[in-house]
Parts: C-alpha cells; structure tokens; sequence
C-alpha cells in the first residue's frame, strides 16, 4: 500500500511539469515559418552585398571598381539569370554554408520565397542624386567615379527585391498578413533598410515608419512629430527589373532590402 502512494505522488508531480499547449501556437508555427522566408532572402541579399564589398578599392588596392550599375543576380524559376548580371556562382562563397552548394541549381535559390523572381542589384548614384543611376563611358565603370581617394563608395547600394508571396498576402485587404507583418519587423534594420514596399499618401515607400521629432540649431523642438517613411529612391522604382515585378504598383507588396556600400 505504502508504494502506491509513494508512486501516485510521483505521478502527481510530474502532472505538475506537463505545460498545457499554447493558444496562440498555430500563430507561433505560420510567423516561424514566415521568419525562414525573410531569413533566406536576406542571406541571398547580403551574399550579394558582400560580393560587391569586396571589389571595393579599399579591399583590391585598386582606384576603380569592376561593375557596373545594374549588376547583380537576377534568379527566375526557370534557373535563369539577366543578361549581363552575375550568378550564383559568382557570389558563393559569399553565401551561409549550406545556402547554395557546388550544384545546386538556380531554381532551387529562386524557391526560397516561393517561387517568384529575385533581383539583387547594385545602384551607383553620384553627389547624392539618387533619382537615377550614373552613365558609363568608355573610361570604365561610372561607379568608381565616386569612389574617394581612400578608397571609401559613399554612393553606392546594393537593392534586392522579390514579390511577397501569395499566401502571406491577407486575401481581403491585399495587405501582409499579420504573421509576416510579425516576422519583418523583428527583423534588425526594419523600416531603414529592410521591410516591404507599400503606398503611403501616394508614395511609394518602405514599411516601418516612425514618429520623428525636428530640431531646430538650438535645439528647441520644431513643430509637432510627424510619422516619417523610407521613401523609395527614384531611380529604383524606374528600374526595369523592379517595374517588371510589379514592385512598383500600389496592390503589390515586395520584400525589400537596401545596404550602402563604405568600401
């Protein structure tokens, strides 16, 4: 008799460990899994970014860059790549392992979002004009004009871009659900240089917007705080890739990614 109550209590006990099962779990699943879709897009748009970093002057010792505005990895689901654009064997060794292995094929990468098309590019804009790209001579690339004695390509980004996939898209509202909304804006960076294109009073920008307060010299607040966006560069949203995508029409929501490129 004494066991059974000595083992009834152990039961008990342990009852005491057993957690009942979240409410919100199938929410935790479906915005873990919109995580893996942001992650590997953005593995993909930092391998690009690397690559182009390191054909800085800072990093080859020359005084000029080899590319040229445009370039970049443009991946369909057929495994096709632009013309004039690198592929995925040019950036690999800039990729986490396990991205994109010795032949894996460019279907395989285009599927991380869902199947639809990635563009990863770089923007070369020169004195600050970021309305549209420079122009090439037969100098070489325009992108090294801007490229200062140290080394250091103030005006250059690297722009990646992919239409958000259909089913984190509310059937109603044509808007990101609210598990993907959840999973881009953990993301570091979010609302800068990282996020999803939307239409805010007619401009086309990047979401995660903030309050921000103005100074003046002395500062002194200057007017109420206003709700500030990314606004989306000019020459991006006249690019041919992003315009072919439907990045830049107002129903459409693309993930977005935008980094500058020191040198």
């Amino acid at each position: 008799m004494y066991l059974w109550v000595v083992l009834a209590t152990f039961i008990v006990a342990l009852s005491s460990f057993n957690l009942s099962v979240r409410s919100d779990m199938d929410r935790i699943f479906a915005e873990t899994r919109a995580g893996v879709v942001l992650a590997k897009f953005r593995a993909l748009h930092n391998g690009v970014k690397d690559y182009f970093n390191s054909q800085a002057p800072s990093k080859t010792g020359q005084d000029y860059v080899t590319y040229y505005p445009g370039d970049g990895v443009n991946v369909t689901t057929q495994g096709e790549t632009g013309e004039g654009t690198l592929t995925i064997d040019d950036i690999r060794d800039y990729l986490p392992v396990g991205y994109a292995r010795a032949g894996d094929q460019l279907e395989d990468v285009a599927n991380i979002t869902g199947g639809g098309e990635i563009v990863s590019k770089v923007f070369c804009f020169e004195e600050g004009d970021t309305t549209k790209q420079c122009v090439s001579g037969g100098d070489g690339s325009c992108c090294s004009n801007d490229c200062l004695e140290d080394g250091v390509c103030s005006g250059i980004y690297v722009v990646s871009f992919t239409q958000m996939p259909s089913r984190w898209i509310n059937k109603e509202t044509l808007n990101p659900n609210a598990d993907m909304r959840m999973a881009v804006a953990k993301i570091r960076g979010y609302g800068s240089t990282f996020g999803y294109t939307e239409t805010v009073d007619g401009k086309l920008v990047l979401s995660g917007g903030r309050m921000v307060q103005h100074y003046d010299a002395g500062g002194v607040p200057v007017g109420d705080e206003e709700f500030e966006y990314f606004e989306i560069y000019e020459a991006v949203q006249s690019d041919e890739d992003f315009k072919r995508i439907g990045c830049d029409q107002e129903d459409v929501h693309c993930l977005f990614a935008i980094q500058q490129i020191y040198g």
